[in-house]
């Protein structure tokens, strides 16, 4: 007789980044405001994974489902739904997720970036400023840099060697995102921590994409199509005329993303 296989099926638990929208009411602005970030940048959502987290919003199963088709006639396609009721799963619904959360922040530092001046950096923010400068053969300390105290390590950087092409999409939810290069229109880089171009930034940067407000964005010359920090974001048509086409930092204050020369 045949000898019985002694394969196995294997399972494991894995980790995947993920973009988490969160509707808030009123949702009719909620939705005009994603219609103005879907103008600007159609291929923003395209071939991502998406959850929805609905717990700022009470909504019955109908409500919920008729969010999820306005959802997908705007092309978002929704692979799982946060902050549900678990009675309400149904073969209709996504996957009803929980237990996820954001990545998750160092300790604050001396003095919070909060309250800093556009030109006082921690120190890691220093260290990337310089290298920066340095590519940009400019010496010396930027003006205003301030002491701070060290930051906890964080985790290691994505470096990558070669340009971002159109239609290449990044992550990396841990750390900084390094291009010794350029990025194409139709590229984007989505980081955890900050977003360095070496380059003409020409595609779509997101930095502290999964919560790290501290994050910033640098690049040797902005062409960009979107710039984003922690979930705020600015499209091209927002960003200053005199920013274009010039080495820039950009960074999140009191929730608006400020852009600032690096000169």
């Amino acid at each position: 007789m045949p000898q019985a296989s002694s394969r196995h099926i294997r399972f494991r638990g894995r980790s995947f980044p993920v973009l988490t929208l969160e509707p808030e009411l009123p949702i009719e602005d909620w939705f005009e405001q994603l219609d103005g970030l879907l103008a600007q940048s159609p291929a923003f959502f395209a071939k991502k994974s998406i959850v929805i987290d609905v717990a700022k919003l009470t909504l019955e199963p109908s409500q919920l489902s008729e969010l999820l088709e306005n959802l997908s006639r705007r092309g978002i396609r929704v692979m799982g739904l946060s902050g549900v009721d678990p009675s309400l799963a149904s073969d209709d619904l996504p996957p009803i997720l929980a237990g996820g959360r954001a990545t998750p922040q160092p300790p604050a530092e001396t003095g919070s970036a909060k309250d800093a001046s556009p030109g006082t950096l921690t120190s890691s923010e220093e260290a990337a400023f310089k290298d920066i400068a340095k590519s940009l053969g400019v010496n010396g300390t930027p003006a205003g840099v301030a002491s701070a105290t060290a930051p906890a390590p964080s985790a290691a950087p994505l470096i990558l060697l070669e340009p971002v092409r159109s239609g290449q999409s990044i992550y990396h939810p841990e750390g900084d995102v390094t291009v010794i290069g350029s990025v194409a229109s139709g590229a984007e880089i989505m980081a955890g921590g900050s977003v360095h171009v070496y380059g003409t930034l020409r595609g779509r940067a997101m930095a502290g994409a999964y919560g790290e407000k501290r994050a910033r964005i640098f690049c040797r010359r902005l062409e960009a199509e979107l710039l984003s920090v922690c979930g705020v974001y600015l499209t091209a048509e927002e960003i200053s005329a005199n920013m274009q086409s010039q080495p820039i930092q950009a960074w999140l204050d009191n929730e608006t993303v400020k852009i600032a020369r690096l000169d």
